[in-house]
């Protein structure tokens, strides 16, 4: 039997980020793959305001697992990783991959890194805008000019309720088999931030040379893909 991954998005994103490079790398390694826009992520370079809870985004997650007969891979990005931790509380799945994961301490942290190393995201932040503030800094996200390009203008607003969600630490732990990925040109989240995230998990740490906060969109995205399914 395939064995299925359910792949949840993150800030400001949609399933489209999936669709370009994942999706046809592990169909092709013979996975069902199943994607999923979180509730307000419709519709692609939408700036219309949504305002959901990061509960309203885990429950989402649950009722796409409810629909599987067994317990699938779950791979979690950026807020998506956060969701999927909070999932862990009451949710089952045979391994899960935290990539780019917010760290289970919470947010706050980068926040204020970015805040202080990019000032101009402060009119943004104040205004509930979350895809402004991406918008003028887009390197937060993608690490080449072309990747800004291509995929920039497919981000969509954010609910600012959900990303005040984010700063909650999270105290639980997990006995699911977790791989931590993330990229040392992460401009959002920190080596240091993915290691705490292993050793709070015990999980095993995988640091992707030169990759973004979008390894899934990386030129090289495939260092990813194959760190993940060698882990699977």
């Amino acid at each position: 039997m395939r064995e299925t991954i359910v792949f949840v998005h993150g800030m400001c994103h949609g399933s489209w980020c999936w669709e370009e490079q994942f999706i046809p790398y592990f169909e092709q390694q013979g996975y069902n793959c199943i994607k999923f826009n979180l509730p307000g992520h419709e519709t692609e370079g939408s700036v219309k305001r949504i305002s959901f809870s990061l509960g309203d985004y885990v429950q989402a997650l649950h009722n796409e697992i409810e629909k599987l007969d067994e317990p699938p891979i779950i791979i979690g990005h950026s807020m998506g990783g956060m969701i999927l931790q909070h999932f862990l509380k009451t949710g089952c799945c045979k391994k899960a991959v935290l990539m780019s994961s917010v760290p289970p301490s919470g947010a706050l942290l980068a926040s204020f890194r970015v805040i202080f190393r990019y000032p101009g995201v402060i009119p943004y932040l104040l205004l509930g805008n979350l895809l402004g503030a991406f918008t003028r800094y887009p390197h937060l996200m993608f690490n080449k000019p072309f990747l800004t390009a291509l995929y920039s203008h497919r981000m969509c607003a954010e609910s600012f309720r959900a990303y005040v969600g984010l700063f909650v630490p999270i105290s639980h732990t997990s006995t699911i088999p977790i791989l931590v990925l993330g990229g040392s040109k992460d401009k959002l989240i920190t080596i240091r931030e993915l290691e705490s995230t292993a050793n709070h998990y015990n999980a095993k740490l995988t640091i992707i040379d030169g990759g973004s906060h979008d390894l899934m969109l990386d030129e090289d995205y495939e260092k990813s893909a194959h760190a993940i399914e060698n882990w699977i």
